[in-house]
Formats: structure tokens, sequence, C-alpha cells
């Protein structure tokens, strides 16, 4: 494949050295802080309504209320730690020869040629956003408000309207430090019900358009309009503006639309002309990478504030650039990423959109934030108030798990993740409280103001069978599902981004850890994510065995009596307790010995079975 003279020139492969004249620049930043105030502005710096803010100004202003508190401290390390990992990926690059870099530059090419052949331009893709969705639906029962700055949150601002936007107020920003920056800013509180309510008709008048739309959160969608627009002889654009203006109409809500051959451009489209706008790329590709190649990156979905530091300590500024650069970030960076900047930069994405129950969960969690305690009587119960909202979930959804994550924040901000696989699928509250008291318990002395579960290696009790359940992989992809707390699923990684709200945005951690500040005592439950890998039925069914033998590298160790919840089921007695077989359904006694003889023997009839069938047929 020829590149497009719309692609930016790569550089000369032996002058290497310009990008890394700025790591003295970085060390003085570093020591001016100035990083750090960038940090401190928010996740929320590239919503619309902040052209001619005065960021600098604003940055101040958070900088100095926030200097000192915990909250600060904590950030004061992340971007201190962001900044030694810099230095050290503009040592890295410096290292790089010549001769690697041509190599890379052949590599580069050739994954180039092989993802632009999975281009397809034949779909119709749009996203649908609300304009600042809960003020919106605010200002339809406070219309005095339209004129003036206002916000919707608790602590933490969720949202606010454009004209709070103009003086620098935006989403994930602490009220107190909103009013120091618009001290006329009135906030009003979450009325959950009442934005479902709209968001519920919205959702049915995008159904007219593609039945099977993709709601990712309250506030936004994913469309195919491809056969609609076919069966109605109407251009896409016409379509579009049809939908907003009955959107408009039969709710009182303007929305902003996106329209592109696949759901990433779609997405970055949806917030050209926002509020009350809509933006189309055509479907050609050189429209595509001309539009791509001129974003800035922090405009890509996906790339947050650290990718954005890393990114442009390589001077890659422009989506572009990612080009130009990319024999050094094919030499820089792991497989993964590459290859996502890749496919940014040649606006390559998913045109698949089905509702969002339809992609398979990852994961299940839930977490409670609280005043920072340290005493293990105080854990306890809030973790068995965790354990048992999570099985509430499991039980809804019909879903056990074969690992547990213990996540604990300490007092500091430092968040602390353990997870250990689990002899059997669990889904009761007794099993999560037992395994994860065993994980706490290691890590005290400690004071905390966040514990959180997480299930993973998911088990469908609805429908699969034993020995599916069984042999089921043990790691997965990393993804987060944005909209619904406490789950993750395998959706595309460009239908995520940030959403009004908070929750599901790429810093939740910061919000939440903002809210902390000012709350102290809020409980919140908050997404999860988790990791994937399918595996051969062999190496399943060896896993299976070595597991049955050995269920852990921590092997599970009774609690004393006491401790021991009343529905638990959990036998301490393996000479007299019995399991199910998982290939056969039949009792069998808990000893290890007896049930590794028994599965094996099973696996093994199973096998000579299959062969003398095969045989004969």
């Amino acid at each position: 494949m020829e590149i497009s003279e719309l692609s930016p020139k790569r550089e000369s492969l032996g002058s290497n050295s310009d990008p890394f004249a700025n790591s003295s620049e970085a060390g003085n930043n570093s020591e001016n802080h100035e990083s750090l105030r960038h940090r401190l502005l928010g996740p929320s710096l590239q919503k619309s309504g902040q052209d001619g803010v005065n960021q600098a100004a604003v940055s101040e202003i958070i900088y100095q209320a926030s200097e000192g508190s915990k909250y600060f401290e904590h950030q004061k390390k992340k971007e201190k730690d962001l900044t030694k990992k810099v230095e050290s990926i503009i040592k890295q690059a410096a290292k790089v020869s010549h001769q690697e870099l041509e190599a890379a530059e052949v590599r580069v090419e050739s994954l180039i040629r092989q993802y632009e052949a999975t281009r397809d331009l034949t779909q119709t893709i749009v996203h649908v956003d609300c304009d600042a969705f809960y003020a919106s639906v605010e200002e339809l029962d406070h219309p005095e408000l339209k004129l003036k700055p206002f916000a919707v949150g608790g602590g933490v601002l969720c949202t606010c309207n454009y004209v709070a936007r103009k003086f620098g107020v935006r989403s994930a920003m602490a009220e107190f430090v909103a009013k120091k920056i618009c001290p006329e800013l009135v906030v009003l509180r979450l009325n959950f019900p009442k934005y479902i309510e709209k968001s519920n008709a919205i959702r049915k008048i995008l159904s007219d358009y593609d039945p099977h739309h993709c709601a990712m959160t309250l506030d936004e969608a994913y469309l195919n309009i491809t056969e609609y627009c076919a069966n109605v002889n109407q251009a896409r654009e016409e379509v579009v503006s049809d939908m907003r203006r009955r959107i408009f109409e039969e709710t009182g809500l303007t929305v902003s639309a996106g329209i592109g051959p696949n759901a990433r451009v779609a997405k970055i489209a949806s917030n050209v002309n926002k509020p009350n706008g809509q933006f189309a790329v055509s479907n050609d590709r050189d429209a595509v990478q001309e539009f791509m190649c001129n974003l800035p990156v922090r405009k890509i979905t996906g790339v947050g504030y650290v990718l954005e530091r890393q990114l442009q300590a390589l001077d890659v500024n422009l989506c572009g650039d990612i080009y130009r650069k990319s024999p050094l970030l094919y030499q820089v960076f792991t497989d993964t990423t590459i290859t996502f900047l890749l496919h940014c930069y040649l606006g390559l994405g998913s045109t698949e959109v089905k509702p969002i129950d339809q992609y398979e969960r990852k994961s299940v969690s839930c977490e409670r934030t609280f005043r920072a305690i340290s005493d293990l009587a105080q854990m306890k119960q809030k973790l068995l108030h965790v354990a048992e909202d999570l099985e509430k979930d499991c039980k809804r959804l019909n879903l056990a798990g074969r690992k547990l994550s213990l996540k604990l924040k300490r007092a500091t901000f430092e968040q602390i993740s353990r997870q250990r696989p689990t002899p059997k699928p669990i889904n009761s509250s007794s099993d999560f409280y037992r395994y994860g008291l065993q994980m706490l318990e290691k890590e005290l002395p400690i004071t905390v103001r966040l514990i959180g579960l997480r299930i993973t290696d998911l088990v469908d009790l609805s429908h699969e069978g034993p020995m599916k359940t069984f042999l089921k992989g043990q790691r997965r992809h990393t993804y987060r599902l944005e909209g619904e707390p406490g789950t993750s699923m395998d959706i595309p990684s460009e239908f995520k981004g940030p959403f009004e709200g908070g929750m599901g945005h790429p810093d939740d951690e910061e919000i939440g850890d903002m809210a902390m500040i000012i709350h102290g005592s809020q409980e919140d439950d908050v997404g999860a994510v988790d990791d994937y890998r399918s595996s051969s039925k062999a190496v399943a069914a060896r896993d299976l065995r070595q597991e049955l033998h050995h269920p852990s590298e921590a092997p599970f160790m009774p609690l004393p009596e006491s401790e021991t919840l009343p529905h638990s089921t959990d036998s301490g007695d393996s000479s007299t307790a019995s399991v199910s077989c998982p290939i056969c359904r039949n009792q069998v006694s808990a000893d290890d010995q007896a049930l590794n003889r028994h599965v094996d023997w099973c696996l093994s009839r199973t096998a000579i079975r299959e062969a003398v069938k095969e045989t004969f047929n």
C-alpha cells in the first residue's frame, strides 16, 4: 500500500536526536510543578465549551486550593513517577540505532498494509451525545437557570452548563474549587430518576433508526444507520438531522452527533460542532486520514494524560505525527500500544454496533468509599457489606467467578490490588468475605478509605455445562465498561470515552479521590477492569487437573468458627466432604488424590469414547 500524500512525511532515520532535546525542559517543568498544574486541571479539560478560557489562571486556583492536602501529595507523587518514566523513555529512544529504525520502518509499513486490509467503508456509524445532559434536564424544570452558570453534582461536579464552562468550570471539578473560579455558580443535587426517564425517551427515538443501537451511558449511544438510510432513500446527514430534531421536539433536549465510517471516527466527530450540532466524515479513506491527522493526540478517544505526556516527549503532538515517528514509537512502546496508535492514525475502528448486553461480560465488582479507618473490626464490616453487594449482582446476573481480587486504597490514596484463584467458581457473600479477608489480613496494619472486591474468569450459571464451566481461560484483556458500574465487558476500545457524570471516565480515580476530600463518607460503586486469554482444550484440561490437585499457591485456610458466616457451605474435612465432578456430574470425594484420579479417569474415558466413535465413523 502506498502511503497517501495526506500523511505527514516520515522524518529522516538518521536525525533522531531532536525529540530528546526537551528532556531538560521536562526536568525544569517538574521542578516548577508545571506538569503537576496540568495534571490537576483534571480529565475534562478537552470538553467542549472551554475555548477562550484562561487555563493557566484556572490551574493556579486549583493548585492553591488543593496544595497541602493528601490528594495533592498523592498527585504530586504520581506526577514525579510519571516524569521519571518519561525521562526513561527519552533515554531509551536516544539509544535506538539507525539500523533498528530501518528495521522498524519495514515492520511498520507491513503492519499498515495489514491494518488497511481490514478497512470497511461500507457502513454509516453515528455517535449521539447529549449536550450537558444532567444540566440540560435540570434546565427544563428550572428555566431561570439557562442564562446563569450552574452545575449538577455533590462535592464534585458531574456536569455544568455552557455558561459555566466559559468561566473554566467543568465536570470532575471539586465544588469548592469551581466556586472559587466562578463565585456565582449555582449547584444542584443529582436526580437520577429524572435523568433515566429522559434517557429512556431518547433511546426510544433512537430505536426507530437502529433497533440494535448501543446505549453506552445515559447520555450517549452508537447507531448503525446504513440500513435505515437505504430504506428511506435519504442521505445520512439528513437522517441524523431529522433524528436530532425529533429528540429536541419530544424531550426538549439537544444532542450533538458525529457521522463516520466507524465508531472511532464518529465518536471524535460528535465533539466537533458541540453543542447542538453534527459533523460528518465521508466514507473515503483520504477524508478519514485528513480528519484524523490534524487532531491533537489528546483528542483521540483512549489517549489520556499519561500517554499524552509520553508521546509529547517523543515530539508526537498531532495524530499525523504518529506516522512520522512510527519507527521510533515501534521501538519504544509495546505491541499493543503501537497497534492502537497506528489504528488511530489510519482512522480505523469497529463497524459493529449491538446492544450493550450482547457484549461478553469480563468481570463483576463492587467497592465502597468511606472515611479512613484502621480498625480491623470496622474493615471487616465494610468488607462484608461489599461482599453482600457483590453477591446480589452475581445472583442477578446468574454468574460466578474463579478468581477474586481485593482492592484497597490507603489513606494516602495509594492503591493496592491483590488477586487469588478459588478452588471452585464462587458467587456467595460468604465465599467473597472469606477469601477477601484472607487477603486483607496479609496487608495489616493498614489504614484504608476504600475496599472493593471483583470476580473474574466468569462462569455463566444459566446455560453452561459443568465441563465448559471448569475449562475456562485464565487471563482476560483489559477493558472498561462505561455507564454500567461494577462490570467490565469486551467492548471495542474506540467505543469508550469520557461522558457526563464521571463514572467510567479514564481519570475516574482522581474524581473519586477529590470526592473523598470533600465528603469522606460517601459510598460509591465504580466500574472494574480485567484480562482475558482463551486456551485450548488440552491446556484447559491440564490446568483443571493442576487446580483440583493444587487449588492455589495460597491454599485456603478455614477461618475460626467465630468468623464463619451462617450461610457458608465450605467444609474443613476433605475426607468426608464431596464435590460434583465437572465431567460426569457424579459426587466424588473431595480428597485431593481421589478427586484427581477420578477426573483423570473421566477425561481418559471421554477421549477413548471419542476415538472409538471417530474410528467407526
